[in-house]
């Protein structure tokens, strides 16, 4: 009796430390299904755009970057950090950032895009769990693009960094 009074008051405390501080921490393993290489570390992937203000390398103008990205060398095929529903899919055949998905949980929406190649048997409004396989980087090995990553909280932009650690 005693043993599953303690159980019930761990799961209490844990629920309700989980409700009040309302965050949810993905690091690059919620997000990666198969590295460029079995010689990556995951612990050594690192957002290598921040999300903010930043600089344009080539034109020295300023701008706003409203996402993060994950750098090309790592990451091949990528999944869902969340359970929920795809909420939008988009495909662009040339310019901008090639295509999209995104994935909503109540108040929280994921966006992944980039050069990617999106899971070609899923659409919107399809519940999704967390850990599905949602596309892979163009080119593959060592040559793959990054993945680009925006999250949204009740539809406002956010900084992915205080998820992604």
């Amino acid at each position: 009796m005693k043993k599953l009074f303690l159980i019930h008051t761990a799961l209490f405390l844990l629920l309700l430390t989980s409700c009040a501080t309302n965050r949810m921490t993905i690091d690059a393993r919620s997000v990666i299904l198969e590295t460029t290489s079995a010689k990556v570390d995951f612990s050594k992937i690192k957002i290598t755009e921040k999300f903010g203000e930043t600089q344009n390398p080539f034109t020295g103008k300023t701008f706003f970057r409203d996402y993060v990205a994950y750098p090309y060398y790592s990451i091949k095929k990528f999944c869902s950090a969340l359970d929920g529903e795809i909420s939008e899919i988009k495909t662009i055949s040339s310019g901008g950032h090639g295509n999209s998905i995104a994935v909503r949980t109540e108040d929280l929406e994921i966006e992944y895009f980039g050069w990617i190649k999106l899971n070609e048997e899923l659409h919107v409004g399809d519940k999704i769990s967390k850990g599905t396989f949602l596309g892979t980087l163009y080119g593959g090995g060592d040559c793959g693009m990054k993945l680009k990553i925006r999250m949204k909280y009740k539809n406002k932009v956010i900084n992915p960094e205080k998820w992604l650690r």
